[in-house]
């Protein structure tokens, strides 16, 4: 369950830093001075971290699950 799940956690926080950079002028006025642009292309990169370490867990997934299937292959031939 837990990897079905993280491999979700990027996207829920890229929703979510754009729910809050959308909605946060609406519902504080004081703070269309420019904090909320600022904040959401402050932790944009965090977003692209999440995707590139969500996706290198796959690739190392996918990459041992390759070598067990060679291994397997190997053991069948012989």
């Amino acid at each position: 369950m837990k990897q079905k799940i993280g491999f979700w956690i990027p996207a829920v926080f890229c929703a979510f830093l754009s729910l809050t950079a959308l909605f946060m002028p609406l519902l504080f006025p004081r703070g269309r001075d420019g904090h909320v642009p600022v904040a959401f292309f402050a932790f944009l990169p965090m977003c692209f971290f999440f995707v590139g370490s969500a996706l290198w867990q796959m690739h190392r997934e996918v990459q041992s699950l390759r070598e067990r299937l060679a291994q397997l292959e190997q053991l069948r031939k012989s």
